[in-house]
């Protein structure tokens, strides 16, 4: 005689203690009065595959309440509240006669005078081609593999299915009715998914290019056996093979803080969508205001793009003159460089490309899909013009003539020279994508290194294109004379010189006319318009160190070291910005980090108090003592002390 095994529940409560057994009723009952919430555990004997019968007994099989098919949302006490609250809300609101200020709220204010003059953009058939292209679709693929007893090649078609989740990645599934004879099962060469793959099912191609397959795994051997993973790149297989067309990139981010291009490059003009929530912003005032959105138009070589966000969480850079997509993918990538440089921010992950044989993209022809490099977000903003306005105002002394003219956001012509500039230069590009990857780093010792190589090749790249103005001897027919003179100087000691220390020696005689590295670092600042500080000086002096795998600091000095990056950062993108004629406000990055540690800035405000505090009452002593020498002593030795101890200004103009 067998008896059926009946679902026996416990759940975990409050105090952490198993609670139970309990029949299905029981649980849902629980439920209904709040005694099981959402995300209380709850364990029955069925669960575990090792015959248990007590929670307490079993490793494994605990699952919140809310994943049980059975228990859905509404169910549970605690949300019921909510939803019957809602639901009376919802009614009294519908029931309630609207006055004037509901009505003025519930209608966005026009601006004709934004709108009038708006471009009209349509964004809904890029959107929807980039669902659909991710919703789920079965295909076929045939798979090249070797087979395991016969080393032959074999191709054979399975079926597969394509979808996508929140996760990274295009998901797909294999089935194989029966498994092939392969090698080494659990990798994905064994089954030829690292080859280029095509993707048919009669009514579109799909095309993922080699090595793009990731997340795999399989189970062996089961019939049929499935083939598990992701694909980081994949594209709809098109007449025009994405050559001569409009590329637009569509990026969904992932930011909380996120700063669009607008809020660093100046408005070129404005836009009207054809989704309308796109067109409405709320304010604080309650009100909404339909104002499209605006856009900074960019150009990089002859072609013309335009670099806009909407909805605070979409990045778009539409191609206004037909292009290939792979030289479009690489410029709109420079242009997210160049503004991360200046934002401290870098966004990437899943990019959507998108093409279209019109410039107002109607009609979408091509889908391709491609993980590129992750977001770097950081706090590393060396432009702020909100926070500069909030520094220098129009009633301090100096603002018309010092920080007037610098009241303004990056010009979009200087952006696209800063573009043009990274595009052309492997060596500026290799040091802006240093940069990017030190700021999300979060090692300082790691920052400094990378940022030290950076300023290696930034500086050794511009003191190239003015190498003649850091010529030790300026004037060529007088160390043309200094050269031969040492040469012939050298030719008396031959005899007692192997050949190849003479060799040398030649060499560095023939090199004498160039900078030392040191002072080739920071000269190559002054020739650009910027004249180092001492700090700025000491920053770069640790350089040698960083490159050579060494801290300039102890280790724990996590506050200091981190002030040495932030510098070196400042200073790299400084002289970037300055090569390609900037002209306004930098964030001393080394300075503003003093606002996010407060037990920093209490520590150097209480030594500067304490200090100021002995050397006034030694001052107050002389006084009344009335030692003109001791008074002058003790007041020279406070201004040394400010002097040495004081903050640099937090915001600098270049």
């Amino acid at each position: 005689m067998t008896y059926l095994k009946v679902r026996k529940y416990y759940f975990l409560n409050n105090k952490k203690q198993w609670r139970g057994p309990y029949w299905l009723p029981q649980v849902l009952f629980y439920s209904l009065t709040g005694t099981i919430k959402p995300y209380t555990y709850l364990w029955h004997n069925k669960l575990s595959q090792d015959g248990c019968e007590h929670p307490l007994h079993c490793i494994y099989g605990r699952k919140k309440a809310f994943e049980f098919g059975f228990l859905p949302f509404w169910l549970f006490g605690s949300n019921l509240k909510i939803i019957a609250a809602n639901l009376i809300n919802w009614i009294k609101k519908r029931l309630k006669k609207k006055d004037s200020w509901d009505r003025l709220l519930q209608k966005p204010i026009e601006t004709p005078s934004v709108l009038k003059v708006a471009t009209n953009v349509f964004l809904i058939p890029s959107l929807t081609a980039i669902h659909d292209f991710g919703g789920t679709g079965e295909f076929a693929v045939k798979l090249i593999y070797v087979e395991r007893d016969t080393k032959e090649a074999k191709s054979l078609q399975y079926p597969i299915l394509i979808s996508s989740d929140k996760k990274p990645g295009i998901r797909f599934e294999i089935t194989m009715a029966e498994p092939p004879q392969v090698g080494g099962v659990l990798h994905k060469e064994s089954y030829g998914l690292h080859h280029h793959l095509l993707l048919k099912n009669g009514y579109e191609d799909i095309s993922v290019a080699k090595d793009c397959v990731f997340d795999f795994s399989t189970r062996f051997p089961y019939k049929p056996q499935i083939l598990k993973g992701r694909f980081s790149q994949a594209n709809l297989m098109v007449p025009s093979d994405y050559k001569n067309s409009f590329n637009r990139l569509v990026l969904k981010i992932e930011d909380d803080k996120p700063i669009g291009p607008l809020d660093i490059i100046m408005r070129s003009g404005s836009h009207l969508y054809d989704y309308e929530k796109f067109n409405v912003h709320p304010s604080l005032m309650g009100m909404s205001f339909r104002t499209g959105g605006g856009y900074a138009e960019v150009k990089i070589e002859e072609k013309h793009y335009r670099f806009y966000e909407v909805s605070d969480s979409i990045y778009l850079i539409d191609g206004i003159d037909r292009e290939d997509l792979e030289q479009f993918k690489q410029k709109a990538e420079v242009m997210r460089i160049a503004l991360a440089i200046l934002c401290g921010k870098f966004y990437g992950g899943q990019c959507s490309y998108v093409t279209s044989g019109t410039p107002d993209f109607k009609n979408i022809e091509g889908i391709w899909y491609e993980i590129e490099r992750n977001s770097v977000l950081s706090n590393c903003r060396v432009i702020d013009l909100q926070f500069f306005r909030t520094t220098f105002k129009e009633t301090d002394a100096e603002y018309t003539t010092k920080f007037k003219p610098v009241n303004k956001a990056v010009d979009t012509m200087l952006f696209s020279d800063l573009c043009n500039a990274l595009w052309k230069d492997d060596n500026l590009l290799h040091a802006a994508e240093l940069v990017i990857s030190g700021m999300g780093n979060s090692d300082p010792v790691q920052q400094g290194a990378l940022y030290s190589v950076a300023l290696e090749t930034l500086t050794s790249t511009l003191g190239n294109t003015k190498a003649k103005d850091l010529r030790p001897v300026d004037d060529d027919a007088v160390f043309k004379n200094i050269k031969e003179d040492l040469i012939n100087g050298l030719e008396n000691y031959k005899a007692g010189i192997s050949q190849d220390g003479f060799t040398i020696l030649q060499r560095k005689i023939e090199s004498l006319n160039t900078p030392a590295n040191q002072d080739k670092l920071t000269k190559t600042f002054e020739l650009f318009g910027i004249t180092p500080t001492e700090e700025d000086k000491k920053a770069i002096k640790n350089r040698n160190s960083y490159l050579h795998g060494r801290s300039p600091l102890n280790r724990t000095q996590q506050f200091e070291l981190t002030q040495i990056s932030l510098k070196l950062h400042t200073l790299i993108v400084s002289l970037l910005l300055k090569s390609v004629g900037y002209f306004g406000h930098i964030i001393n990055l080394d300075v503003q980090v003093y606002l996010t540690d407060e037990g920093k800035l209490f520590d150097i405000v209480s030594e500067q108090s304490a200090t100021i505090k002995k050397s006034l009452a030694e001052m107050q002593k002389a006084s009344d003592e009335q030692d003109e020498t001791a008074f002058n002593s003790a007041k020279g030795k406070l201004s040394k002390y400010l002097e040495e101890n004081k903050l640099s200004n937090m915001v600098r103009i270049i």
